[in-house]
């Protein structure tokens, strides 16, 4: 595992549609491995590596953006109210550390705090030590600023564990960006397009966009999942860091096709990559909008399992990481025309791109 780039990835600050930074990253280390890079107008980076034209066009995509906050007002006590961008957990929303990124680019450090009452969160807002809205003006801050946890990635003490903020989708984006590269030199049968999709977190949007423009027929999502009560490590939690990437079976955006998901598993145990088996009861990934762009693509999803989400820090395995690389390297390796007509597509032989 690049630690250092996981630790750039995690550690970039990101919401809806304010993506910049993790769309340079994504730049440095994957423009130098394409042929071509292209962007939809919502702001997700599309990387081509030409195949062979006969071959089914294929689309990787992994989220840049995570969730967060936005500066909603600021009071004359130097408060700045903010707005979640995405679905915080409740609980991260007391006495976090966090940071503002101003129009500027400047980091402004202070804390989240809100006030519980009846079950609800109220009075959201980041403390940043001002008293005035003068002092908060001074900084450069604004309305409409990005607020992200400001947890710092690190390794822990456990071989192979590490821990920081964003990993959802950040760890998608590190698959995605280590398997380009690993692909370098190779010839593939298809046409391969990974994408870094925007705005995820507020509704599937990027990964409408980028699948209209790149019109695949074949989608493979990577994004991730945590189980809700971490002391459970029954066969009810398919998501248990260190067993191997997830293959969904379900979510509420999405059915994947039957076929896509044994070719998966044909591939993982061809490679010796456990799977763990999972489907989401809530939720939805990228792959609920892509896979009905124009008149649909195959796609399934290949998840990261994670201990925690969507809040200051997750903890996960590179163990894991690897394997995902490794079975996404084969996987796009694997997809020739014929295995499209004869394994995926449910026509049996129509014509690609009709």
């Amino acid at each position: 595992m690049d630690m250092e780039l996981m630790k750039r990835l995690s550690n970039a600050d990101a919401v809806a549609s304010r993506e910049d930074e993790v769309r340079d990253i994504l730049m440095d280390e994957m423009k130098g491995f394409s042929d071509e890079v292209g962007f939809d107008k919502l702001g997700s980076v599309i990387f081509h590596k030409e195949g062979d034209e006969r071959g089914p066009r294929v689309m990787v995509c992994a989220h840049m953006d995570e969730v967060g906050f936005l500066v909603r007002s600021i009071s004359s006590i130097g408060m700045l109210h903010v707005i979640p961008v995405g679905s915080v957990r409740t609980f991260s929303k007391f006495m976090q550390g966090v940071r503002v990124t101003t129009g500027s680019g400047r980091k402004i450090p202070g804390i989240l705090n809100s006030v519980y009452e009846d079950g609800d969160v109220k009075d959201l807002v980041t403390d940043i030590g001002a008293v005035s809205d003068e002092e908060v003006y001074s900084l450069g801050i604004r309305v409409g600023d990005m607020v992200t946890f400001s947890s710092e990635c690190r390794e822990y003490g456990i071989d192979g564990a590490y821990g920081g903020k964003a990993f959802d989708d950040r760890t998608g984006c590190y698959v995605m960006a280590e398997t380009l590269k690993g692909l370098a030199g190779a010839k593939l049968p298809n046409q391969l397009y990974m994408a870094g999709t925007s705005s995820e977190e507020v509704g599937l949007r990027g990964g409408k966009t980028a699948a209209y423009r790149v019109h695949p027929d074949i989608v493979i999502v990577l994004d991730v999942a945590c189980w809700g009560n971490e002391l459970v490590r029954d066969h009810t939690n398919n998501r248990q860091i260190g067993r191997g990437p997830m293959l969904l079976h379900y979510d509420k955006s999405m059915v994947p096709s039957y076929r896509l998901l044994g070719h998966i598993q044909r591939i993982a145990d061809e490679n010796g990559v456990a799977l763990q088996q999972d489907m989401f009861s809530n939720g939805g990934t990228d792959g609920g909008q892509a896979h009905l762009t124009r008149d649909g693509a195959v796609c399934a999803v290949i998840g990261i399992p994670l201990r925690y989400g969507h809040g200051p820090w997750s903890i996960g395995s590179s163990a894991d990481l690897d394997n995902a690389v490794l079975l996404l390297t084969q996987l796009i390796k694997s997809f020739d025309k014929e295995t499209y007509m004869s394994t995926i597509d449910f026509a049996h032989g129509r014509q690609l791109h009709d």
